[in-house]
């Protein structure tokens, strides 16, 4: 399969195969387990193969998310993975009915099979020196012992192995590897990502703002149009209902932004009637397009 060109079965395919952090931390988990009651010292082989696959799922995700961040679209001109890649006709469809994002598309074209992959994708994803940035962390020399790692997944999957590369001590040594090296990459990437968002009460004061600035909008788009439709005897204009929309509107929002009927969020209750009242203004620029373009 090349890798910069996929057809739309085999996007899905790898796409339902991602899985998150606390899925992949868990597979790691149950292989250590696993590993303590294995009494064919051969099956260790599967290790280090079962583990470069809980990371492509990892990092499959994670570019993902990465590439739905709007401070990540500015970069997507400096990923290399990205600069030959060409487009299947199968995904043109899937592209338009949303079955399959640009981001999700794009997150499959970067390899996840060698440490040099990762740390280049997401140091030009996140704009990063990664591997700087997971030295930070790292105190146990936990890269010395990933590459190894992938390498051995290499010999197993596609050399002949001349035995007694792998023991149960260098087993466990990959697994507890492998979730520092899963633990320190998320967190660097959640960083990144997130560290400079608003707090909860720096939310709702910006989610308030948005609706009173759309309510603004609202009530000066309905004095507009009244005023011109006054000068028309073609025209005609009744915002009677108002009153009962604007019950409507609260009584929506209180009902979005609910757990349960004792409790709401004030942040998603704000960004409801901020919603509901871009609605409506969309609505009447549509309604009264020749209107407002007239006189």
């Amino acid at each position: 399969m090349m890798r910069n060109q996929l057809q739309l079965s085999q996007a899905t395919e790898t796409l339902n195969r991602g899985k998150s952090y606390v899925e992949v931390f868990k597979e790691i988990m149950d292989l250590q387990e696993m590993c303590q009651s294995m009494s064919n010292s051969l099956l260790l082989e599967y290790v280090p193969v079962k583990i470069v696959a809980c990371f492509e799922q990892f990092f499959r995700d994670e570019y993902m998310e990465i590439l739905l961040n709007p401070k990540s679209k500015q970069r997507l001109k400096e990923v290399d993975f990205f600069k030959n890649a060409k487009f299947d006709f199968s995904l043109l469809g899937a592209f338009e009915d949303s079955t399959i994002t640009l981001g999700e598309y794009l997150s499959l074209l970067i390899p996840c099979s060698k440490l040099e992959d990762i740390n280049k994708a997401l140091s030009q994803l996140l704009g990063i020196d990664f591997l700087h940035e997971f030295e930070k962390y790292d105190e146990n020399n936990t890269l010395e012992s990933i590459n190894e790692l992938f390498q051995l997944r290499h010999i197993y999957c596609h050399e002949v192995p001349l035995g007694g590369i792998i023991n149960f001590e260098k087993a466990t040594k990959l697994i507890n590897a492998s979730k520092c090296f899963l633990e320190f990459s998320d967190d660097i990437i959640r960083y990144k990502l997130y560290s400079d968002q608003p707090t909860s009460e720096e939310e709702f004061e910006i989610a308030k703002s948005n609706y009173e600035k759309a309510n603004c909008d609202l009530e000066a788009l309905i004095e507009k149009i009244q005023s011109k439709t006054e000068k028309s005897s073609f025209s005609y204009s009744d915002f009677g209902y108002i009153k009962k929309w604007k019950e409507y509107r609260e009584e929506r929002a209180k009902c979005e932004s609910s757990a349960n009927k004792d409790f709401y969020s004030p942040v998603y209750y704000q960004r409801s009637l901020e919603r509901t009242t871009r609605t409506l203004i969309k609505e009447l620029k549509d309604d009264y397009k020749y209107e407002l373009k007239r006189w």
